[in-house]
């Protein structure tokens, strides 16, 4: 694998839990060409590959991690093109696009403003508001550009299968979003929707302790809040937050325990129950 390194590593900042592993293999992508030789090794060697952003949702399961792990590190650039529109690489943040729009008096996807996501991620997971909203970033994007089977593709909005929490490229690691164009609207602010996304983020959400946001993209909410405030170890769930799971351990034993424990509930009361977090072993 010419020009292209492969390490092991231990590290506790992989994934926003803070849970220290051993990496047995972790590289960069700085360019499609480094994806796909990466991909080439992990198909002869019968390695599984994760491609991560930042780790907003990533949950590692086991102390010693096995599959290739691959570091989004594609250039950053925001490229304003005609008519409010903005083309974004997928390793910006979200907030970078926010604060963009802020500053140019445009319309955007403002509830994000409390998501450590970068923009790949994101439109990976349909990042939005809760279900009763029916807002994601979708509603802003004209196109999405990835890396696929050596190809360079681009689909319009309407092109993209998504659900809730869920689109075409949710855990398809062979698929590499590089780039999007968004399509804006011009608006007059009265306040600043970044400062107010922040003051509501303070009084609902729990960061007091490591955490990925939402575990679960579907359950019964009735069961989480009976669950708030249960602890294994060193990880509860959030007293404040529903369906958050707080911790401050350096491994993932006990976040895993208080998720099965939660699937056992819905299990017995024959509720739906499904992950938003991205288990990797």
């Amino acid at each position: 694998m010419s020009n292209l390194k492969i390490e092991s590593l231990t590290s506790n900042s992989l994934s926003h839990y803070r849970t220290q592993h051993h990496f047995e293999r972790v590289g960069e992508i700085n360019s499609v060409d480094d994806l796909q030789k990466y991909c080439n090794w992990a198909k002869e060697n019968k390695v599984n590959v994760y491609i991560i952003g930042n780790g907003s949702n990533t949950l590692f399961v086991r102390k010693n991690i096995q599959s290739l792990i691959l570091k989004n590190k594609l250039p950053k650039y925001t490229n304003p093109l005609p008519e409010n529109r903005l083309e974004v690489s997928s390793s910006v943040s979200v907030m970078e696009v926010l604060k963009y729009c802020y500053q140019n008096s445009m319309n955007s996807f403002y509830y994000l403003a409390s998501v450590p996501a970068t923009i790949g991620g994101a439109l990976a997971m349909n990042a939005g508001r809760g279900r009763q909203h029916e807002c994601t970033i979708y509603d802003f994007v004209e196109s999405v550009t990835f890396f696929e089977d050596g190809c360079v593709k681009t689909l319009q909005n309407s092109q993209i299968a998504r659900d809730y929490r869920e689109t075409i490229f949710t855990g398809m690691h062979s698929k590499l979003i590089l780039s999007a164009v968004f399509k804006f609207e011009r608006t007059e602010f009265t306040e600043n929707p970044l400062i107010s996304r922040q003051i509501w983020a303070k009084e609902h959400q729990d960061n007091t302790a490591p955490n990925c946001g939402s575990v679960f993209k579907t359950a019964n909410y009735r069961i989480l809040q009976k669950l708030r405030g249960m602890s294994i170890g060193k990880a509860m769930f959030s007293t404040k937050t529903s369906n958050w799971i707080l911790s401050k351990s350096q491994n993932s034993y006990s976040i895993i325990i208080l998720i099965k424990i939660a699937k056992i509930f819905h299990f017995l009361t024959r509720q739906k129950i499904a992950l938003e977090l991205i288990t990797i072993d």
